[in-house]
């Protein structure tokens, strides 16, 4: 297996989403899909589902929340994978628009403490805080579990 599973690259008209962040803040809602089974929340998740073996987490943190470079090598650094230029990131992510909400969807396998493991995730940066959407787990977890992971990224609504 790759070190990073190929992802379609951005085209040179996409701009990255955390440059242009025009959401309103606020909460956000989402329907998770009936298969996907809550799990207890946590001090830091505003969502945390089991996935088919996988975890689904969303969190939401104030600001830029270190911004779209930061927090995609924070991603990569959980699979042993070498962190990204800033030159780079926008090659490694493809973005997701959805309403008026838009997605910076990553998606990369490495190894995690666990042994191999991918990461589908997307950030959504907004006026002042940022959400993340991270499905981890095993890869073939991860991949039976990548459709219905987009579809959920579209129900994601402002409140």
């Amino acid at each position: 297996a790759s070190p990073q599973a190929p992802m379609a690259k951005a085209g040179p008209d996409i701009t990255p989403p955390e440059s242009t962040p025009a959401e309103p803040s606020g909460p956000v809602t989402w329907e998770a899909p009936a298969d996907w089974t809550p799990k207890a929340l946590g001090s830091m998740r505003k969502g945390s589902y089991d996935v088919k073996g996988a975890d689904m987490s969303v969190i939401a943190f104030p600001g830029a929340a270190g911004g779209l470079v930061e927090n995609i090598n924070r991603w990569r650094g959980q699979l042993k994978l070498a962190p990204l230029a800033d030159s780079e990131v926008a090659g490694a992510a493809t973005e997701l628009v959805s309403g008026d909400l838009k997605f910076a969807v990553v998606d990369f396998s490495g190894d995690a403490s666990s042994g191999p493991a991918r990461i589908l995730g997307a950030i959504l940066p907004r006026v002042d805080e940022t959400w993340f959407f991270k499905l981890m787990g095993p890869h073939d977890s991860v991949e039976k579990s990548k459709p219905a992971f987009l579809d959920f990224l579209k129900t994601v609504k402002n409140r």
